[in-house]
């Protein structure tokens, strides 16, 4: 099954996945074909349903129970978009960057984002027509890019000034010497400075066709009101979320801390479902240590799969996952940073091994001796975390502690677990001692 994929700057490629993949592998395909290696937690895939109605695809569904095929071809479109938006000190690699790029720079120009003044738009499209064209020219320069201003409105809704263009081309000048990748680092450092910077909206109309914009971001439910007022819901106020057939319903505490309910009434099911999931998987990516079971576990069935599972509750007929986070935002920092560490310590050694005496056996004997170190630190239940727990009172050390919190009993002696503590390992030490042996 082929899958033609967008990106933000209308560049569209091509991925061959199995007809009964999951969204998963899809996803792991795309951010391998623009290099993005530890960061795919942040990015998701879009699709339209024959509504119109865009939506996330769930990446621990099969894709052909979500997405129809286009008339008589078998191939899907899917929009590569950043799912998660986080300030761009913490992205790790070049790659994941650009990316997050794209996607700001469409935002500002669709208006998702909202520059605070013409200043700030100034420098914004200084820093895109450096990342695109480089240092100003006086016989060329880029007044494609310059006109772009002209589409952006800015929060104070001030005029826009008669010497835009001159703002423009004396930031432009300042940004000279500056690489395209740096360009491209101040402009996310600047957007993410933006009040609705990293929010996915959903717009409802009421019976007098007034429109009610909420905005899901990462501190909480941005609400928008017609005559300029907004509220803010933190994520530490929520109660309960759910969604049924077309109505949404949101328990909270106000500023008084009494308890609210907000009922939202959305044009149809998958918009209200596409609000809950939102909601829920913000809350567990910005402000949650993990990702608990709870939301992981969460799954719906059909009709046919209902019926199944009176007679088979483990059936997996008809189930389908109503969320599909894996990580939240620390955790998909620190596994990029351990990764990355680990790739270029073994880098390190090859080259080491290499320029010492030039023999390829050696050097491949190395590496495989680090490798099985790394997988012996690896968590043995997860097998993706870094072992850092410890079972008391059998001692025993053999699992992150995410999963040891998760325990009653030690999986290596069978023996009740009274607590699971956490270790501090010097890895970083560990690894310099492999490098000179």
């Amino acid at each position: 099954m082929w899958c033609l994929i967008s990106q933000a700057n209308s560049v569209v490629f091509e991925v061959r996945v199995d007809p009964k993949a999951i969204g998963q592998e899809c996803l792991e395909k795309v951010c391998e074909f623009v290099n993005v290696q530890y960061e795919s937690d942040y990015f998701g895939l879009k699709y339209e349903n024959h509504k119109g109605e865009e939506s996330w695809l769930n990446l621990r569904n099969p894709i052909d129970r979500q997405v129809t095929f286009h008339g008589h071809t078998s191939y899907l479109r899917l929009s590569l978009r950043v799912k998660f938006w986080v300030p761009p000190h913490i992205l790790q690699q070049e790659s994941t960057r650009h990316q997050f790029y794209l996607n700001a720079r469409l935002h500002l120009l669709e208006k998702r984002l909202t520059a605070p003044d013409w200043a700030s738009i100034s420098r914004l499209i200084a820093f895109i027509a450096q990342a695109e064209c480089g240092d100003f020219n006086e016989l060329d320069p880029p007044r494609n890019i310059y006109n772009l201003a002209t589409t952006i409105a800015p929060l104070d809704q001030s005029e826009k000034p008669g010497d835009l263009l001159q703002r423009i081309v004396h930031e432009h000048k300042k940004c000279k010497g500056m690489k395209s990748s740096s360009a491209e680092y101040w402009f996310l450092k600047e957007v993410s400075e933006f009040e609705n910077f990293g929010e996915e909206t959903f717009t409802v109309k009421n019976h007098q066709n007034n429109n009610t914009v909420y905005g899901i971001g990462p501190h909480g439910i941005t609400i928008y009101k017609k005559d300029g007022e907004k509220e803010l819901i933190s994520f530490t106020n929520i109660t309960s979320a759910s969604s049924h057939k077309r109505t949404f319903k949101l328990e909270y505490l106000t500023i008084d801390n009494e308890g609210a309910i907000l009922n939202i009434k959305l044009d149809s099911s998958h918009v209200a479902s596409s609000l809950y999931r939102a909601i829920t998987e913000k809350h567990a990516f910005y402000s949650c240590e993990t990702v608990r079971s709870a939301v992981t576990a969460q799954f719906i069935r059909d009709l046919k799969g209902t019926i199944v599972s009176i007679f088979n509750e483990d059936s997996t007929l008809g189930k389908k996952y109503v969320f599909d986070i894996r990580r939240t935002c620390r955790e998909v920092y620190d596994n990029a940073r351990r990764a990355l560490y680990l790739e270029n310590t073994i880098q390190e050694i090859t080259r080491a091994n290499l320029d010492y005496n030039g023999n390829a056996g050696e050097c491949k004997n190395s590496q495989e001796k680090l490798s099985r170190f790394l997988d012996a630190m690896t968590c043995k239940i997860c097998m993706d975390g870094q072992i850092d727990a410890i079972f008391l009172p059998c001692g025993h050390g053999v699992a992150c502690m995410a999963c040891a919190s998760r325990c009653d009993r030690c999986p290596l002696c069978r023996s009740d677990i009274a607590q699971a503590k956490k270790v501090f390992l010097p890895i970083d030490y560990l690894l310099v001692g492999q490098t000179t042996n």
